[in-house]
Parts: C-alpha cells; sequence; structure tokens
C-alpha cells in the first residue's frame, strides 16, 4: 500500500520533532509513502523545521501560504496534490496517535473509500466533547443532515474521492458531511485519544460556532422552511392583534419586527456562503513549496517571497541605481 500523509501546520513549533519521528514510524512498514506538510501561514518556526525535514528526507513535501487561510483550505489543498492512491489525514498536536494509523489502513483495505477514527475517551475540553455530540445531534434530527458520527480528522481515505468530496458543489466547507454526498462506503472504527502534546488548540469556542452554522446553513435549507413557517404565524398574529387592540397591536407589531430582523440574517448567512465559504483552491496563496506540480499551478505572483523585495523592485529603487 502507498500512502500520502495530509499534515495541516499552524505554528507547531513546539510538536513537529515529535510529530515528524512518530508519522515516519506509523507509515514506515507500508510500500511506500510521502508527508505533505502543509503550513498556515505560521508565525513561528514551523516551517523552518519542515524545511529540514524535507532537506534530509526527499518523503516530506510541504506547501507555505503566505498568510493564514484556515485548517480547511489547509487539507484541502495537501489532498490535491497527494501522489499516491491513498491518503491518510494527521494532526501535529499528536492527539489521535500515528501509531494506530493500522487499524484505520486494514479496515480500508477491506474495501471502504473511507474510513474515520472515532476519538475514545475524548481528552478535550468539555466544551469541545459536549459541543461536538450537540452539534451532530442537532445536525441530524433537526436539520436531517447525514453525519458520520463521531468521525474526525484522522481518516484514511481514497484520494480519487478525496478529490471528489473536495470539489463538490456545497454552500459551505464541512469535510466529513460532504463525504456522505460523494460515497456511502464509508466506516468509522475507534481509537484512542490524548491530551494535546504542547502548545495551545486552535479551536475556540468562537470557532466551534462558526463551524456548527457552516454545517446547519451549508448543508440544510430546513431554517429557510421555519422561516416561512413563522412568516405565517406572523399573519395570523397580525390578525388576532388586530382584534384585540391597539396595544395587542403594538405587542405583535414588536414581535414580527424581531422576527423579521431574525429571518433577514438567516437569509444573509444563507446569500454569503457561496461567495465566501467554498472558495476555490486556486483562492490561496502558495508563497513556496518543494512540490513540482503546485509550482507550477500557481503564478509568479503567487509564489513570490512574500515580504521580500523582488529584483525588479530592487533595481528600480535609489539603491539598485547606485
Amino acid at each position: 500500500m502507498k500512502i500520502s500523509a495530509i499534515v495541516p501546520c499552524y505554528n507547531e513549533e513546539e510538536n513537529l520533532d515529535a510529530a515528524y519521528e512518530a508519522f515516519t514510524k506509523a507509515l514506515s512498514p507500508y510500500e511506500d509513502y510521502e508527508i505533505i506538510f502543509t503550513d498556515d501561514g505560521s508565525t513561528d518556526r514551523s516551517l523552518e523545521i519542515i524545511k529540514s525535514f524535507a532537506a534530509k528526507d526527499s518523503r516530506v513535501k510541504y506547501i507555505a501560504f503566505s498568510r493564514n487561510f484556515g485548517n480547511c483550505a489547509a487539507f484541502r489543498i495537501g489532498y490535491r496534490y497527494a501522489v499516491h492512491d491513498w491518503c491518510i489525514q494527521y494532526d501535529c498536536d499528536l492527539q489521535s496517535p500515528p501509531e494506530e494509523s493500522y487499524k484505520l489502513i486494514e479496515k480500508a483495505q477491506e474495501g471502504y473509500d473511507v474510513v474515520f477514527g472515532i476519538r475514545r475517551d475524548r481528552d478535550d475540553p468539555l466544551y469541545r466533547v459536549w459541543g461536538t455530540k450537540i452539534q451532530q445531534f442537532i445536525a441530524g434530527s433537526l436539520f436531517g443532515i447525514e453525519v458520520p458520527v463521531g468521525a474526525s480528522v484522522f481518516r484514511v481515505m481514497r484520494t480519487a474521492v478525496a478529490r471528489d468530496v473536495i470539489n463538490y458543489p456545497a454552500r459551505a466547507q464541512y469535510f466529513i458531511v460532504t463525504v456522505p454526498k460523494v460515497t456511502h462506503n464509508y466506516i468509522s472504527v475507534e481509537t484512542d485519544h490524548h491530551a494535546r502534546r504542547a502548545g495551545e488548540s486552535k479551536w475556540t469556542l468562537y470557532k466551534m460556532f462558526q463551524h456548527s452554522f457552516d454545517l446547519f446553513l451549508g448543508f440544510s435549507t430546513m431554517p429557510l422552511t421555519v422561516l416561512w413557517l413563522l412568516a405565517g404565524v406572523a399573519v395570523v398574529a397580525a390578525m388576532i392583534g388586530g382584534f384585540i387592540g391597539s396595544e395587542g397591536m403594538a405587542y405583535t407589531g414588536a414581535a414580527i419586527a424581531v422576527g423579521n430582523l431574525f429571518g433577514l440574517a438567516i437569509m444573509g448567512e444563507y446569500i454569503k456562503r457561496p461567495f465566501s465559504n467554498n472558495l476555490p483552491y486556486k483562492q490561496v496563496y502558495v508563497r513556496e513549496s518543494n512540490i513540482p506540480a503546485c509550482q507550477a499551478d500557481f503564478t509568479t505572483r503567487d509564489l513570490l517571497q512574500y515580504g521580500k523585495p523582488t529584483p525588479t523592485l530592487v533595481a528600480s529603487s535609489g539603491e539598485g541605481k547606485r
């Protein structure tokens, strides 16, 4: 089996040495592998460390963004440039232990397109553990969204399927929920889960709420149906208020105004998402990469050494003329 490991990275200098060692050890039993680090605009030494790995190990590839574009952009572009038929996704924090990769890989070899890891005894703050459970319950029970329950980013999948998923025309980026729209041939297996090894989690409470809105509004039209029902209720309430009198009308009018504002907010979210949440891969800018195909795809401007003067700019400056 030949495997491409996709590793999104953002300010993980404290974890990278241990992570690289764990990844190579977990993948060494297989026929061939590569490790693609996608540096999401790190401001610490992460890129420097990744490039040191690439200098001594030809199986290490990297794609460095010009700024932070978000975790979704980081792993999506990794799937695009994977060269092997199978991909496995890792995190640098080592919360999902790479040494348990074999569990996912063996299950994939039974004929599945996608195998998700489910975190057993998840070692995360309670707001994240319960937040995920509540989010998935609401998505499945109230919004009718097919969610692989408990699925995590620790996953193995056919590279062709991964590319179909990232190219699927959804209103929002939510990889786990897009998988069932591409294939029903997926399964989950339990894996261990540890506390973050070092550094701080990038998943804040705000990002969790934002991610939940992407899920609910990106993959269901149920909120719009509810708005229609509320509009009907408002019409009936206005009619009843008219019979009650001026005081009743005042209260009814205030309630309708609040409802209208809420409805406009929901509709605005639906309108903006196709323009902001599911941009094609070319909407990221690559600072540098050691993958020839990536360098060919992005223009010279995309591949500038950001923050450094180009020869043209130096030659046109006062110092360049002396």
